[in-house]
């Protein structure tokens, strides 16, 4: 017998496992040049992407990301951030706000060349692939040197499942640091209320640096029609190659030539001295400059230049310069829309009477000082501007905290009890004065509850479409839009608990009533009522669910005792089984919320003697049917709610036990110690007899 039993022990570790596994791919790609201080504007840049996917019939769990640091750069002190982001809508960029980030953060490698593991449980549906983004931050404790590259490949994966695949990855393409900045400034103011505007240019030494020591030459400066460190964008790719397409001077001889911009080849103007035959610079000192004017038909604002020289000689290494922003200078206005989440109030939410705030926009002045006269507000959205409204207007953020406080912050120009017409425009008049390099922001503050109350669902957002004041070429606009308003609608949210019964393969509950397995608590976390139409569950698990089951049904807590008994009642129609293995019941039945108001629901089985000793259930609420316009139906958690024991229960009566055992419904037992021997012999049959799973998760 002692025999026998080992060799049941041995087939059991030797049975081969189903091949389930999740698979790592590396992407291609060619590494981004980057300054050694770049951040991404403070949110970081794409070095890098990979995916994970599960090209199995079977669902699978992934629980940590191991990366390798690899390159010449030293990864422990060149980065100031490094994380793992999920790429939201799939489009291979990185988006702040919208990408979600995937485990957590860490400010660098522990070492060069070093590992980061990332945490964080994801399920994969079956055939399910996801793309990850290695998102990173330079500016770290030492900034890294010309040429320095950074690397990633994915060390391994943690998951469900057998053995993953393709992991280690190849190299994947990662950031290479273009040179440091020059001790260079330019400047440009531009004026002209049409093209072609004029530009006038200043070139000086102020060492902002500090690398400058005299004998430097200077060389080949090339401009780009690009947003400064704007992610995606292709530095000079908006220029012609020939001398009437930019602004240059002063010199009377136009010589170009092709310079390498962090080894990238550009044609750009020379600096070709039309008193010395030169062609570059030497300044004397700090504070020397080169100044030279031209026009041309393209009005550039703040960040929409960038430039670069070339050093021509002197004590310092030959090589090009890092590509650094232009400067603009001069009496302008600039109008900046303030990204924030979209406000979602009920549809006659009047923010306490004083209304509430919808958006922001930043005027900002530059050199020189200016007067704000007045502004154009233009409305969009789907619902009617012209009905939905009681109140539109416009304040200054007296005290720079950002929201709306009234009595605090200041009225700019008149009120508005709506917009003339659906999409229309409103125009604030008033002054607001602005010191050099001075921002102030204006707040858009509105009620509703108009004439013809707003519709679940329906979006109000406003953008700055003119504005009028002192100074030339007041830029920015139109603005985008601000983040505006979506009128909220009833939302059901779902909290799920597993009872993780001990069960027999015949149980079918105290009294034959059925075994409650899971429990979810249905919250209207809305502003008001909702009708609950239909929940959909969904089955995970070893177990079979089309098979073992003889009853599948929810009830409602009636009596809200928190325990499964008679007097709950039944929400919509039972089912004899699942459709399928880890398929979906979906049960439709009226179910009524108050605002604010949870609703309990058991869910509940009996099973028939088809499961096998071993095998575990799991269900999950995977789908709510709303009314009202519902816009968000949250679903559930993942829950643990049986796994079969040895034995049969033929009367269906069953001792209690587990959570709800001192109700005597909860269809559990308790394995007696000297059962441990038959419990290993009937696992190590089935598993022989019977090909299981290892891994589970829904679709």
């Amino acid at each position: 017998m002692l025999r026998l039993f080992s060799t049941l022990l041995l087939l059991v570790a030797a049975s081969p496992l189903v091949a389930t596994a999740l698979h790592v791919s590396a992407a291609t790609g060619s590494s981004v040049n980057v300054p050694h201080y770049y951040t991404g504007n403070g949110n970081g840049f794409l070095m890098g992407e990979f995916s994970v996917s599960n090209p199995h019939t079977t669902g699978l769990v992934l629980h940590s990301i191991t990366t390798t640091a690899l390159g010449s750069g030293d990864d422990s002190t060149g980065f100031s951030e490094i994380g793992l982001y999920v790429d939201a809508n799939n489009n291979a960029g990185f988006e702040f706000g919208i990408d979600r980030r995937y485990g957590q953060a860490y400010v660098a490698y522990p070492a060069d060349n070093g590992s980061l593991t990332f945490s964080e449980a994801l399920a994969f549906s079956p055939g399910e692939t996801k793309r990850f983004l290695i998102v990173g931050k330079l500016g770290g404790a030492a900034p890294p040197a010309y040429n320095n590259a950074f690397h990633t490949i994915v060390q391994s994966i943690d998951a469900t499942g057998g053995m993953p695949t393709g992991v280690p990855t190849t190299f994947i393409r990662g950031a290479a640091v273009i040179n440091v900045p020059t001790p260079l400034r330019l400047e440009y103011n531009v004026t002209g209320s049409a093209p072609p505007y004029t530009y006038t240019f200043r070139l000086v030494l102020d060492n902002h640096d500090g690398s400058w020591v005299p004998g430097q030459e200077w060389s080949s400066i090339v401009f780009g029609q690009a947003a400064f460190e704007a992610g995606g964008t292709t530095p000079f790719a908006g220029w012609t190659g020939n001398a009437a397409s930019l602004p240059v001077g002063p010199f009377t001889i136009f010589s170009w030539a092709t310079m390498s911009v962090g080894g990238v080849s550009y044609n750009g103007p020379g600096l070709v001295d039309n008193v010395s035959p030169t062609d570059y610079w030497m300044p004397s000192a700090v504070g020397d400059y080169l100044t030279w004017s031209g026009t041309v038909g393209t009005f550039l604002d703040e960040g929409q230049m960038s430039w670069s020289m070339h050093r021509f000689g002197g004590p310092t290494v030959a090589g090009s310069a890092n590509i650094e922003p232009a400067y603009r200078v001069g009496d302008y206005i600039r109008v900046v829309a303030v990204p924030a989440a979209v406000v979602r109030p009920g549809p006659l939410e009047t923010g306490s009477g004083a209304g509430f705030l919808v958006g922001a926009f930043d005027v900002i002045a530059h050199s020189n000082a200016a007067t704000l006269s007045s502004l154009t507000l233009a409305a969009l959205g789907t619902g009617d501007d012209s009905a939905a409204y009681s109140d539109i207007r416009l304040y200054v953020d007296a005290n720079g905290n950002g929201a709306f406080d009234p009595g605090v912050d200041t009225p700019f120009g008149a009120s508005f009890t709506a917009f003339g017409a659906d999409d229309g425009s409103l125009t604030f008049n008033d002054t607001l004065n602005l010191a050099i390099n001075e921002t102030k922001r204006l707040l858009v503050v509105c009620k509703l509850n108009g004439s013809t109350p707003a519709s679940y669902g329906q979006t109000f957002a406003a953008r700055i479409t003119a504005i009028s004041g002192t100074g030339q070429n007041h830029s920015g606009l139109p603005t985008a839009a601000v983040a505006g308003i979506r009128i909220h609608a009833p939302a059901i949210g779902v909290t799920s608990t597993g009872m993780k019964l001990s069960a027999f393969a015949n149980g079918v509950g105290p009294g034959g009533l059925g075994l409650s397995v899971a429990d979810f608590v249905l919250a209207n976390n809305a502003v008001g009522a909702a009708a609950l139409g239909s929940i959909t569950v969904a089955a995970a698990g070893s177990l079979f669910d089309q098979s073992a089951f003889s009853f599948v049904a929810l009830y409602e807590d009636s009596n809200a005792n928190g325990t499964f008994d008679a007097a709950d009642t039944l929400y919509g129609t039972a089912a004899a089984a699942f459709p399928g293995d880890d398929g979906s019941l979906a049960f439709s039945g009226v179910m009524n919320f108050a605002p604010g108001q949870s609703r309990r629901l058991f869910l509940v089985v009996k099973l028939n003697g088809g499961a096998a000793v071993g095998d575990d259930f799991w269900a999950r609420v995977t789908a709510l049917g709303v009314g009202g316009g519902v816009e968000v139906a949250a679903t559930g958690a993942l829950v643990h709610g049986l796994t079969i024991v040895p034995g049969s229960d033929p009367a269906g009566l069953q001792p209690g036990g587990g959570k709800n055992g001192d109700k005597g419904s909860g269809g559990c037992v308790a394995a007696a110690p000297g059962a441990a021997a038959a419990v290993l012999a009937a696992l190590a049959v089935w598993a022989i007899t019977r090909r299981r799973r290892q891994n589970f998760r829904l679709p």
